[in-house]
């Protein structure tokens, strides 16, 4: 819920038992016993701008991740104006960095290959609630341009056809459609402005402050609603429903839709399993089976390279893993404080 970026880090997690802890208890939740190694960690503590290996490179407030379809993963580096990238050998490089091209946080590859990216700011030097803008990048060439700017505050982006892309549009709290080729964007949830918790179909239904975004096996979208504590399903046609979470602030494992989150920001879908990215409470949480447990982090703000629910979390926003995989890979920045958090992550997960 902040502007800034996040390190990513790997974690090793086993399938977790199912537990229950009230809010606040995160190492008593059902969390695994996840290996984590100095080795899946990307990047120094220190705020910087450094190509090179993991262990000698850079980012500043790194906020959000994608992988590729070469495997490769890809960062947004906020305070830095850039897209990094993360090869399969460790090695960090940059892919763009130009004029115009400033602060990024949503990203996603459509299918023919190329990948689109959301910056706060419009390619003509302008920051407000107005002015995110979606750019189109050739990964080859390592350029980008502008597909639509004045988009208001697209944060979250989800490519689900060639020519489609869904928008979570944080500051206006809508979910739309923005058509590559044509450019028309169209409002499939959510009225402009209109805060709150509504389930409901399309310009009636509500949301608090929407970030990121996977897709169900079913077509649907599913959102972090972030300022609502909760996971929210959005069918293409607007349908929206409750996913997982009360609405209440905590960090209650359980039964989906009893279960507490605290400003989410990202979720993720693999092998039938849903990763939120519990940014409020600093920690990775699993939703299967209808049931809510507790992945990896204790809870705390800070760094330790731990077990599972032993390992700590700072900025913890955006995640992404690659379908059929078990590496989550995470976007643990500063938040835009400017502390010494600038890492990216990964972890095993079932």
């Amino acid at each position: 819920m902040h502007n800034h970026a996040m390190r990513i880090r790997v974690v090793n997690v086993a399938l977790l038992a199912v537990a229950v802890c009230t809010s606040g208890c995160a190492g008593n939740g059902a969390g695994g016993v996840a290996t984590l190694n100095q080795a899946d960690v990307y990047g120094v503590p220190a705020e910087g701008d450094v190509d090179g290996p993991a262990s000698v490179a850079q980012f500043a407030n790194p906020a959000n991740v994608e992988v590729g379809p070469d495997g490769s993963v890809y960062v947004a580096d906020y305070d830095n104006y850039a897209v990094r990238v993360i090869a399969p050998n460790g090695t960090v490089s940059t892919l763009v960095k130009q004029s115009n091209f400033a602060q990024p946080f949503g990203l996603t590859f459509s299918p023919d290959g190329f990948l689109y990216v959301s910056t706060d700011w419009n390619d003509q030097g302008q920051k407000n609630a107005t002015t995110g803008t979606i750019w189109k990048v050739d990964v080859k060439k390592k350029t980008a341009t502008v597909l639509q700017r004045n988009l208001g505050g697209p944060r979250g982006l989800l490519a689900i056809s060639k020519t489609q892309i869904a928008m979570s549009d944080f500051r206006h709290d809508t979910i739309s459609i923005i058509d590559t080729k044509t450019k028309v964007v169209t409002v499939i949830a959510g009225q402009a402005d209109q805060t709150g918790h509504v389930n409901s179909k399309g310009s009636t239904a509500r949301f608090n402050r929407p970030y990121g975004m996977a897709r169900l096996s079913d077509g649907s979208l599913l959102v972090a609603d972030c300022n609502n504590n909760c996971i929210r399903s959005v069918t293409l046609s607007g349908d929206v429903s409750d996913f997982a979470g009360s609405t209440a602030p905590g960090l209650l494992n359980g039964p989906a839709l009893s279960a507490t989150f605290l400003n989410p920001e990202d979720v993720a879908v693999s092998n039938g399993n849903v990763y939120v990215a519990d940014t409020g409470n600093h920690v990775i949480r699993l939703i299967s089976s209808g049931t809510v447990s507790t992945e990896a982090g204790d809870g705390t703000a800070g760094f330790n390279v731990a077990p599972g629910t032993l390992a700590e979390f700072y900025g913890l926003e955006g995640i992404a893993i690659r379908p059929g995989s078990s590496t989550l890979w995470i976007a643990d920045g500063n938040v835009g404080d400017g502390s010494d958090h600038n890492h990216v992550r990964k972890i095993s997960v079932p």
